[in-house]
């Protein structure tokens, strides 16, 4: 029964709302005994006789047939039409407006799955949780997830990682696009402000805490982010939106959309600009934060029939600055900051009764940076062709697998004087994986999944994950799991050699590096409470062996050396909460709560991981609030506890940051029959400016206040 109703919960949309319209219906029919022979029912009849005499005068009456998709028809024999109906309806008498209501996310195994029935710690931001929270920037929107540490390191570059070991560097995070990655080739992580992300063109974030690796592969270590695009079917017409504030900002927004009968395409631009954060920097190099950045998209999709989609996408952007100088570059060394990205991404999705559903995806990358150091430059392109195939058998089995495959090009010689003692690096990867998700009994599922990738430095890495999940109740959940994931250092890091403050500093890499695993056991319950309160609960504990560190020593070269190396074992483990109660139709309050400690052990200090300490507890309380169809008011205040992080200034003294409160508001009024609208907005009302965390690649800089008045149109 469980099997069964599940797969009419992935189709539930208008077309299924209609079927339980016509099915209800025709059971209210049958149950009347309504068909020909309903004329001798006597005096108590004589509604239902009259009723039939009407349609005895249309001729109709000898064949009544209901045929809705497939739902029952009505004719001379009306117990077995009754029984039929009585069937179908056993099967939707269960489905609660709760499983109705709950979102479906893609990024766990590669396809629709709804949210509640998932064995991971998962939260999904949607564009109006964006939208409310008065983000300016992704990693403003992910402070709204549990376990996901966020810190502002810049205007524009950000330390973001699940379940702690988060900095500017963040290779513990696997960052998606529509499923295309954007891991740099070079230093790994993502950087952040780069890429071509226009917060008007995204429909959700899907956030996994914890290993994605048997489906991702290589660097899903601490969990998965998945930018979901908006369909450009779903945004039709011009779409305009401008925002300015207090330090220099300001960001316009155009996108038109359009949308005929198998296609839809949007093309949208952006352009922004900002002073940056002005309060930082040390007596070694004073803070310059400043930034212009311009970003196209254009996104199309075509549905030659219900059965095949194909998506095609592209991006740019540059940007100008937005990296200041690290005081580690030394003294009269610096080249302008700036960086250029672009992409180009094909999709193709296949639906079939034989085959199951299949996936193809291609993607090219090709990315530029320069963070203000003569002796970091670099350019990389990353060619990636993926297939997926996911199989559904009548025993209870979901198959899913697929290959991987990626070629990275990444190019140093504009460096200077280097910063690779091999000015030229390529490498690939191809990871081969399968999944198998059985429903054994009515409540209870069993998913193994196992993967190997295939490095052309690092060689074979396996990956692997169990879950075991019971279905307490229509509106209740609970699942455990155990994983085994792994990072695979980026293969120019081999050969990296780059000298620092005029040649009295050196960074260097080393021939063998290898990965760094993780094993992970989790505990997760997710439930609706009241039909108004949704509630996740998790328990996490994660095992790493092997981490790598940029830890200074004396010389040579040099003499200080910070040499890249496997240095430290760690474990982390923690609890998370997160919940949203919805109080009425226009109030409604929700939070998180995240503990985690870290077990840190290695001769050397944790910050020389680049990476930021996970604070031991930090919340966050959000209320929102429609007082009246067109006027919507928004609060969120955030709590992160002390942290040590990386110190640009003094490599050997990590720095440390105190705890801080952000509270950010925001209030919004549409008019012209909410074609328009004016926000008006604070962030981190609280204090004039803190520090959120560090990295030897950048200055240091304060978080300022901030206010914004934002301005939006959408005309059909």
């Amino acid at each position: 029964m469980i099997g069964r109703k599940q797969k009419q919960l992935e189709g539930i949309a208008a077309g299924e709302v209609l079927k339980i319209v016509m099915v209800l219906t025709t059971l209210a029919m049958a149950g009347l005994n309504f068909a020909p022979s309903a004329h001798a029912g006597g005096p108590d009849h004589a509604a239902d006789g009259a009723l039939s005499d009407g349609l005895d005068d249309s001729e109709n009456t000898e064949d009544l047939e209901i045929d809705v998709e497939g739902s029952p028809s009505i004719d001379d024999n009306p117990d077995e039409n009754a029984s039929m109906v009585e069937d179908e309806f056993e099967e939707l008498e269960d489905i609660g407006l709760f499983e109705l209501d709950v979102p479906v996310v893609v990024t766990a195994a590669r396809r629709e799955q709804k949210m509640n029935a998932v064995p991971y710690a998962i939260s999904v931001i949607t564009r109006d949780d964006i939208r409310k929270s008065g983000a300016r920037t992704i990693a403003d929107a992910l402070r709204l997830a549990a376990g996901v540490d966020v810190a502002d390191l810049t205007y524009s570059n950000h330390a973001i990682t699940p379940r702690g070991l988060h900095g500017f560097v963040s290779r513990q995070v696997l960052v998606l696009v529509d499923g295309r990655q954007i891991f740099d080739a070079l230093f790994g992580g993502t950087l952040w402000g780069s890429w071509p992300l226009a917060l008007d063109d995204i429909e959700r974030i899907e956030v996994i805490r914890g290993p994605g690796g048997v489906v991702w592969g290589a660097n899903a270590v601490n969990g998965v982010i998945n930018i979901i695009s908006r369909a450009p079917g779903d945004q039709p017409g011009l779409t305009l939106t401008t925002r300015g504030g207090t330090q220099g900002q300001h960001r316009q927004y155009i996108g038109y959309a359009a949308n005929e009968k198998n296609w839809s395409l949007r093309i949208s631009g952006e352009y922004e600009g900002s002073d940056g954060f002005k309060e930082g920097g040390s007596f070694l190099r004073g803070l310059d934060d400043d930034l212009k950045a311009a970003r196209f998209n254009i996104h199309a999709v075509y549905s030659k029939d219900p059965n095949d989609k194909f998506t095609l996408a592209a991006g740019h952007s540059s940007v100008d600055g937005g990296f200041p100088t690290t005081p580690l570059a030394g003294f009269g060394l610096q080249r302008h900051s700036g960086s250029q990205a672009n992409f180009i991404l094909a999709k193709w999705e296949h639906v079939s009764p034989e085959s199951g559903s299949s996936g193809l995806t291609f993607f090219v990358n090709d990315f530029y940076v320069s963070p203000g150091l003569p002796q970091i430059d670099y350019r990389y392109q990353q060619i990636a062709l993926q297939f997926a195939n996911t199989l559904e058998s009548e025993n209870g089995h979901t198959f899913t697998w697929g290959v991987d495959s990626r070629i990275d090009m990444v190019d140093a010689t504009n460096s200077d004087p280097y910063m690779l003692t091999k000015d030229r690096v390529n490498t690939g990867i191809v990871g081969v994986y399968i999944q198998d998700e059985w429903q054994f009994a009515p409540r209870w599922s069993l998913a193994l999944g196992g993967r190997i990738d295939y490095e052309f430095y690092g060689g074979f890495h396996p990956s692997a994950r169990a879950s075991l999940s019971y279905e307490l109740t229509n509106e209740s959940f609970l699942y455990g799991s155990v994983s085994r994931a792994f990072q695979i250092a980026p293969a120019p890091l081999n050969f990296m050699d780059i000298p620092l403050f005029n040649g009295l500093a050196n960074a260097s890499g080393r021939r063998g590096l290898g990965d760094q695993t993780l094993l992970a056991y989790e505990l997760g319950y997710r439930t609706k409470l009241l039909e108004k309160v949704d509630l996740n609960l998790n328990l996490f504990f994660n095992e790493y062996d092997d981490i790598t560190t940029l830890s200074p020593t004396l010389g040579p070269p040099g003499l200080i050396n910070s040499a890249l190396a496997h240095r430290g074992n760690a474990s982390t483990y923690g609890a998370e909460i997160e919940a949203k109660y919805r109080v009425n139709d226009k109030f409604t309050l929700l939070g998180n709560y995240t503990y985690q400690d870290l077990n840190w052990r290695a001769d050397v200090k944790y910050t020389d991981t680049e990476s930021i300490s996970p604070p031991h507890h930090k919340f966050m309380l959000g209320a929102r609030y429609d007082h009246t169809e067109d006027l919507h008011l928004s609060s969120h205040l955030y709590y992160v506890d002390a942290v040590k992080s990386p110190n640009p200034a003094n490599p050997f003294v990590p720095r440390h940051i105190r705890p801080y409160f952000r509270w950010d508001v925001r209030g919004e009024y549409e008019f012209w029959n909410d074609k328009a609208s004016i926000a008006i907005g604070a962030t981190n009302l609280l204090d004039h400016g803190h520090y959120e965390g560090g990295t030897s690649f950048l200055n240091d800089a304060q978080v300022p206040r901030m206010v914004f008045v934002e301005l939006r149109f959408a005309i059909p």
